[in-house]
């Protein structure tokens, strides 16, 4: 069943969400120090929200030449951590994702699970094991700023993409069998109890609960979650699922594992914003997104090159803004 079902889905959201973020090309840094300002005397790349970036804090990151990717992350750290406030919430979420992370490196490497997850950060821009804890805030603040963004545009941004994907929450009840195509007694008497069950006018989650064979959604009322067009499920299971309106819950399918029924929960934008899922196929669909949503908030918050022109012009044309 794990090809079907994310059981995980929000550690890998966050987990993955950022992996690749540092690509190592030619761009000459040398001359994007802006002459003459200095900050507790060191020279100023750029200030945001009247804060000043030095060279120091801005090549040590970039390990003096990587490159204008590995620029734009300087930059897009710098526009989150002064455009997102960090809530009570986002630091129980990230306590919670990084406990998950460590759980999943002790069970894969054992006791040298700190040295892979250490790799693991450095590969992402951190130094140690204690930064977890940080990258995952990080990737929440993140979330936070297109959240936001999409929000504020969901007409240009989020409408193209619904039209095209079709995004949904659904749940799911399935009875499972050794051979679909000949169902035992005791499978179709399964079915009847589930389908006698609903007809009483029991809840779908109370029937799941009860009678579901997937026990990874079960413990949740059958929820699976968010999906779109693009969800990895067997395509039996995928075409009817997309097949429903809110609230229509589909006849018996058929599908290698068994027999499913399908409820699609909701189609609506408020509740879809409330998966974090969401925010990730949007950045998928339209990679173009998040780098706007960073420009937006950096103008909101008065972003300043000076008379660093180059590295705007630069950073600008990597975003694939135009102004």
């Amino acid at each position: 069943m794990k090809d079907m079902f994310k059981k995980y889905g929000v550690v890998i959201l966050i987990s993955a969400f950022f992996i690749g973020i540092i690509v190592y090309f030619g761009y000459d840094q040398t001359k994007n120090v802006i002459q003459g300002k200095k900050s507790n005397g060191e020279d100023v790349i750029f200030s945001i929200n009247n804060e000043d970036v030095t060279a120091n804090e801005f090549y040590d990151l970039l390990y003096s030449d990587l490159g204008i990717q590995a620029a734009y992350s300087q930059f897009e750290k710098a526009v989150v951590n002064a455009g997102v406030e960090v809530t009570d919430e986002m630091k129980a979420e990230a306590d919670e994702y990084s406990a998950n992370i460590i759980a999943n490196f002790q069970q894969q490497y054992g006791t040298g699970y700190e040295e892979q997850l250490v790799t693991a950060l450095k590969s992402l821009g951190y130094s140690s094991a204690s930064d977890l804890n940080t990258y995952m805030l990080d990737g929440l603040k993140k979330n936070a700023l297109m959240e936001d963004y999409v929000n504020a545009n969901k007409d240009a941004v989020y409408t193209p993409y619904a039209e095209a994907k079709q995004p949904r929450v659904v749940s799911h009840i399935l009875v499972s069998m050794a051979d679909v195509e000949n169902p035992t007694d005791e499978e179709k008497a399964k079915m009847d109890s589930v389908n006698a069950a609903l007809a009483e006018g029991k809840a779908f989650t109370e029937v799941a609960t009860e009678f579901s064979d997937d026990t990874g959604s079960a413990v949740n009322g059958g929820a699976l979650g968010f999906m779109d067009a693009d969800t990895q499920y067997v395509p039996e299971f995928l075409q009817a699922a997309l097949a429903l309106e809110a609230g229509q819950t589909s006849e018996w399918i058929k599908s290698q594992y068994g027999y499913h029924l399908i409820v699609c929960d909701a189609t609506d934008y408020e509740t879809l914003a409330t998966y974090p899922d969401l925010f990730t196929q949007l950045t998928t669909f339209a990679p173009e997104t998040q780098p706007k949503a960073v420009w937006a908030k950096a103008q909101e918050l008065g972003v300043d090159f000076k008379e660093n022109a180059e590295l705007k012009a630069a950073l600008l044309e990597y975003m694939g803004i135009s102004e």
